[in-house]
């Protein structure tokens, strides 16, 4: 069958000619996932990269200044604990461009942080394990189709995901943040301020969750995160 070359919606002249591809925002902390991915769609006729981050701050700079179709980005990227990561950033996408579409590229197993950041506006999950070219079917599938893609290793939980069978976590999504950053060894100061939130709010937050666990040391809460995969 003969590929289709599909137009970018808001197609701009460039060099004396138009884009025939959908824009692609990569954001990763590691090189070489952002080099794979380069090497991934390079050839491409539907789809090309128009810029590349690390961090979830430098992510939403760009997109702020270049109208982008879609996003590739991990749940969480960087160490830097000045960044917009997580939840944060999924929510920031969401509310402040709800246009792109966003495929998230992780590691993360977590049935209820995927399915909470599907909440979050996310359309796509990928694994991180599994092969390449499923990154360039979410993408054609987003763009192309309604309703959700999950690679290969989620379709396991996609109907929970979808149809909202699984329970999966008590907590919501903001205990869940607080949870995943205090275990991975973030101050309830530092927390406040990546929330841009009250200490006593996010502690408040802290001690919700550890009581809905069921947990009463922070050994248990973060033993519980490893189990989990929030860490």
């Amino acid at each position: 069958m003969d590929r289709v070359l599909i137009r970018e919606p808001n197609a701009k002249p460039h060099g004396g000619c138009m884009y025939n591809r959908y824009t692609v925002a990569i954001s990763d902390d590691h090189p070489h996932i952002i080099y794979s991915l380069k090497m991934l769609f390079a050839n491409s006729d539907r789809f090309a990269i128009t810029s590349e981050t690390m961090c979830g701050k430098s992510l939403l700079s760009v997109l702020a200044n270049k109208p982008t179709d879609i996003v590739i980005t991990d749940f969480s990227l960087s160490s830097d604990r000045s960044t917009i990561d997580g939840f944060a950033k999924l929510r920031a996408l969401k509310g402040r461009f709800p246009d792109v579409k966003v495929v998230l590229l992780t590691s993360q197993s977590n049935t209820a942080i995927i399915r909470s950041a599907c909440d979050y506006g996310v359309k796509s999950v990928v694994s991180k394990s599994d092969p390449v070219d499923e990154t360039v079917l979410a993408c054609q599938h987003i763009m192309t189709q309604s309703g959700y893609y999950f690679s290969t290793s989620f379709s396991h939980i996609k109907n929970y995901l979808i149809k909202g069978r699984d329970k999966g976590s008590p907590l919501t999504p903001k205990e869940l943040e607080v949870i995943r950053l205090f275990s991975s060894g973030y101050t309830l100061s530092e927390i406040a301020q990546r929330q841009n939130r009250t200490i006593s709010t996010i502690s408040t937050q802290k001690y919700n969750a550890m009581r809905r666990l069921g947990v009463s040391s922070n050994i248990e809460l973060i033993r519980y995160a490893y189990a989990q995969g929030l860490i």
